[in-house]
């Protein structure tokens, strides 16, 4: 029954008017064909019963003087006049049959169809010819004889069969009047709904200026009203909407600008830092190295040259620490031989200091990028070896540098712990810095992804362009 609830409502008010009322023009016709055919039933039975009291009304006296001729004279002329009359059979009081209409003689079983008997009775049979009723009337009550009159039903079935057929052709004429009335009935009440939907499918594709005008006052417009109402309580929505969606634009613009700009300024700080550090405080640390070397030449107490040997070993190591933190604030190699020889630099010492074996793969040729792109794979590398040494508990590290034609991809690829959970069930600090390579990635118009099952390990994947568009410079 699916197929019926597709069906559009024009078709299924049409098709119960008409159905309702070929239903009841069927029971109709059943109910008056059979009060036809009870009532010529009747009609008929009557009609031989006048016949049958007025052939028993002049045959007595004929029986009784045996005057056969008389008696088929009789009977031949009341079966010529009067049509439903099939036979007349005359039979005496024990059911010998004197006289009969059959020019071929009696059909066989006739004369023994029934019993003579003294009160008239009326039997109904089938013949090759159709169907007989027969009716009986005793002739002095029984004590002469009986008349037997058949009445064929042929007729009366022929003026039933046109009264059937003209009642049918009636029932069709009311239905294609019906039909049409119906489509009339059916296109006033559908028009209207499927204006609604028009405007519907206009309101879906976007277009809140639709509208359905309301011409009546009954249910349908009163639904178009309401319509209407909700379809401008939509628009101003959708205003309010819009400059809510404007705001948003705005604010996640001026953040973008604000994190790039915390980046920016954040390089250049450590850059400052790492030249600073570099170039003042490195210098006046290896003068002093310098003095102390000289003042070391001219003591002559050997315990004041290993008070001073050690002072100046604590320098020489200060002295290194600084240039390593210089070198971590902004390596001098990235600048100078580009991002894979700082990567290639960076994971050595991280892996000595570790104490991770770190395998490195990158392209041999030198990767034309832009400085903040080699800058942005360079600080997210360090940020994932950072996270892998503190809580992957991972024993081998895969790092792999690739190029294509517009994008570089960056793989960082560790057999660790992996992250038990999703990634908001990390550590804070640990979900902070995701965040933060996330966000450097995304205002590079890259994308940083990270698959991680608990005991299996945890990959980094980071793909950026290799050169920035002006929107994103």
């Amino acid at each position: 029954m699916r197929w019926l609830g597709r069906l559009s409502i024009y078709y299924k008010v049409n098709g119960i008017i008409v159905g309702m009322l070929l239903l009841v023009g069927l029971l109709v016709w059943i109910v008056i064909r059979q009060a036809t055919v009870d009532l010529l039933g009747q009609q008929m039975e009557k009609r031989g019963l006048e016949v049958a009291n007025y052939i028993a009304a002049l045959s007595a006296n004929d029986i009784l003087l045996d005057n056969h001729y008389a008696l088929y004279e009789r009977i031949s002329k009341t079966q010529h006049n009067t049509e439903d009359v099939r036979y007349v059979l005359i039979t005496d009081y024990t059911g010998r049959i004197l006289a009969h209409t059959f020019s071929d003689g009696l059909p066989r079983g006739l004369a023994t169809l029934r019993d003579s008997g003294g009160s008239l009775a009326v039997i109904k049979f089938d013949t090759n010819e159709g169907t007989i009723r027969e009716v009986m009337v005793p002739i002095e009550n029984g004590d002469i004889g009986f008349v037997r009159v058949g009445m064929s039903e042929n007729s009366t079935q022929q003026l039933l069969n046109k009264t059937n057929r003209n009642f049918f052709i009636g029932i069709i004429m009311m239905c294609v009047i019906a039909t049409f009335l119906a489509t009339w009935l059916t296109s006033v009440i559908i028009r209207p709904i499927r204006s609604l939907a028009e405007a519907v499918a206009k309101i879906q594709s976007g277009n809140l200026s639709a509208r359905v005008e309301a011409k009546t006052g009954d249910e349908v417009g009163l639904l178009a009203v309401a319509f209407n109402q909700m379809v401008a309580g939509l628009k101003e929505k959708e205003k309010e909407n819009n400059l809510l969606l404007e705001e948003l634009r705005h604010k996640e613009a001026m953040r973008t600008f604000l994190i790039k700009k915390l980046f920016t300024i954040q390089e250049d700080e450590r850059k400052r830092i790492s030249r600073e550090l570099h170039d003042e405080t490195g210098q006046l640390l290896a003068s002093l190295l310098a003095y102390m070397k000289l003042l070391l030449s001219k003591l002559t107490d050997q315990q004041q040259k290993e008070l001073l040997q050690e002072a100046r070993d604590v320098a020489v190591n200060a002295l290194e620490g600084l240039r390593k933190i210089a070198v971590e604030l902004r390596p001098p190699v990235l600048d100078d031989l580009g991002v894979t020889a700082a990567m290639q630099k960076y994971i050595q010492t991280f892996s000595r200091q570790q104490g991770l074996k770190v395998h490195f793969s990158a392209p041999e040729e030198q990767l034309e990028l832009d400085p903040e792109i080699s800058l942005a794979l360079y600080r997210i590398l360090q940020e994932s070896l950072t996270n892998i040494a503190k809580h992957a508990r991972a024993s081998n590290v895969y790092v792999c540098l690739s190029a294509a034609d517009q994008t570089v991809r960056l793989i960082v690829r560790d057999d660790g712990l992996g992250i038990n959970g999703s990634l908001e069930s990390a550590g804070p600090k640990n979900r902070l810095g995701i965040y933060g390579m996330k966000e450097r990635a995304e205002l590079l118009g890259g994308s940083l992804d990270i698959h991680s099952e608990n005991g299996c390990g945890t990959v980094v994947i980071v793909v950026l362009p290799k050169i920035l568009s002006n929107v994103l410079k």
